[in-house]
């Protein structure tokens, strides 16, 4: 094989199936996935200077390479370093090193922002990068309602009821102003956020009576319903951060991960005190600088709790039929919000990726997402937004516990393999699709049903095989499903690929 020469280091690397990543006790393995005809994966491993590294990438040596003779990197654009300090620290650790440009050699693009389509065009077979073009249909709030609400009337409000009554401003100030003056929401609160703000910045809450207030005829961004009552714990409202990956668009393959945080506002709720910022909102960046803010070492003590620790307080609460029909409901929600732009997403991946335009699959883009829901005080989830980079940063224990744990098995899963011996830069800055020669056969291949082909096959054996690595870890696959089915009428009957045979 074109890899032979690739040997590991001697040291074992295997993935656990409680959702991290650790060390085999068996010292004989290689720290390399390998499949006959593929070529290797390293393999990442919660190593302690992960788990308890406290310092900056910087300050962490770059380990030796997992296969002999062959030099790792990443390329990370971003410019804050805390937000991608434990990302380098992980891939230091395994012997990647820090590339300085995106010219330069590397297996890995973690990219900050939106990422730049002539970068995809230029990508080697090798490389992963962790954005899909267009991702901010999702990400931009005014895009993900416009998104929702047209699913919405397409397909009813009885399939897509878990975003709040939503206006665009200053576009829709005239049915925004007809629906405050009306009798229905004559008491509503409403609140406003920045078109593209984060961590809380500019967001304020009005009432409908007397009147909106009038600035808001020259701010651009959405106006929401308010949503009150929401679940309260000790007079403190709270909403979830959940972890969301997109390993591909056409087929449709998302995961969620197992853990997640449950985010605390610091001043007690109340109706009574609109300006009251830290008691509305639960942004971290916020509620970290006010006096009531609790950090603890306990998973469900403090201003900030594991997923796994709000489930159990739920449980206790709700009990068991009440916490199975919110978690099911939110994963119909992070499905439904994806199926909203898979159409779009799928067609813009085509226009740059040469396997996307001929529905090969796709090994070279993913997107990490960070979706935010809160439940109401009947425990009704509601999406409030989804976020292109999801924070990173670990500033205490617990977020260290769980977003290294996310990231080593999210890399485990994507696969970053070792580069062919054979590979070369592709030479079109276009996608052949987009060629005279070549547009009939994108059509039909993309398209119209080809059940039993190669291509077909191996689309079938990728997704699996993705499958099955997610299975060592703490990501577990939303769609496919055993229930995908439900799903096939938001889907265009076009796109084949999302009802081949794939192992459920």
């Amino acid at each position: 094989e074109e890899w032979q020469g690739c040997r590991g280091r001697g040291q074992t690397r295997a993935m656990s199936t409680s959702g991290t990543s650790v060390v085999d006790g068996d010292s004989s393995h290689e720290p390399l996935e390998r499949i006959a005809g593929q070529p290797p994966r390293v393999i990442f491993r919660a190593g302690p200077s992960v788990s308890h590294f406290s310092g900056s990438w910087q300050d962490r040596s770059v380990a030796q390479s997992p296969c002999a003779g062959v030099r790792f990197a990443y390329f990370n654009n971003s410019k804050t370093l805390q937000n991608s300090n434990v990302l380098q620290v992980i891939l230091r650790e395994h012997g990647f090193h820090r590339a300085e440009l995106f010219d330069d050699d590397w297996n890995i693009f973690w990219c900050a922002g939106q990422v730049d389509p002539s970068q995809l065009r230029r990508l080697k077979p090798h490389q992963r990068v962790n954005k899909f073009p267009k991702a901010s249909a999702l990400t931009l709030k005014s895009n993900l309602w416009s998104n929702f609400l047209r699913m919405q009337r397409n397909f009813g409000r009885e399939h897509f009821d878990f975003m709040p009554a939503t206006f665009l401003v200053p576009q829709q100030l005239d049915e925004l102003e007809a629906c405050v003056n009306s009798e229905a929401y004559r008491d509503t609160v409403w609140i406003v956020k920045p078109a593209a703000a984060y961590c809380g910045r500019g967001i304020a809450l009005h009432r409908s009576k007397p009147s909106l207030p009038d600035e808001l005829r020259e701010q651009k961004g959405v106006c929401s319903v308010y949503i009150d009552p929401p679940f309260l714990l000790n007079q403190l409202k709270s909403d979830i951060r959940l972890y969301v990956l997109v390993s591909s668009w056409n087929p449709l393959v998302v995961y969620l991960y197992e853990e997640g945080l449950a985010r605390f506002a610091t001043e007690a709720y109340s109706l009574d005190t609109l300006e009251e910022r830290c008691c509305h909102l639960t942004n971290y960046s916020l509620n970290k600088h006010n006096k009531h803010f609790v950090h603890a070492k306990e998973d469900d003590a403090g201003s900030k709790w594991t997923l796994s620790a709000l489930k159990r307080l739920l449980l206790e609460q709700l009990g068991e039929k009440a916490c199975r029909q919110i978690w099911r409901r939110v994963d119909d929600i992070i499905v439904k919000t994806a199926l909203s732009v898979e159409g779009l997403m799928s067609e813009a991946l085509r226009t740059v990726l040469h396997s996307a335009a001929e529905a090969r699959p796709n090994k070279q883009c993913f997107q990490l997402f960070g979706f935010d829901v809160m439940l109401d005080a009947s425990g009704r989830p509601w999406l409030l937004e989804v976020n292109l980079d999801p924070a990173l940063r670990t500033e205490s224990a617990l977020d260290l516990k769980v977003k290294s744990s996310m990231l080593l098995d999210l890399l485990n899963l994507v696969g970053v393999s070792v580069p062919s011996t054979q590979e070369q830069l592709p030479t079109a800055t276009t996608p052949r699709s987009e060629t005279a020669s070549t547009a009939t056969h994108t059509a039909s291949s993309a398209c119209a049903p080809t059940t039993g082909s190669a291509d077909d096959a191996e689309m079938i054996r990728h997704v699996n095989e993705e499958f099955d690595r997610s299975k060592r870890g703490g990501w577990r696959r939303l769609f496919p499903s055993p229930c995908r089915e439900d799903y096939y009428p938001f889907l265009d009957p076009r796109r084949h690929l999302n009802r081949l045979p794939y192992e459920l």
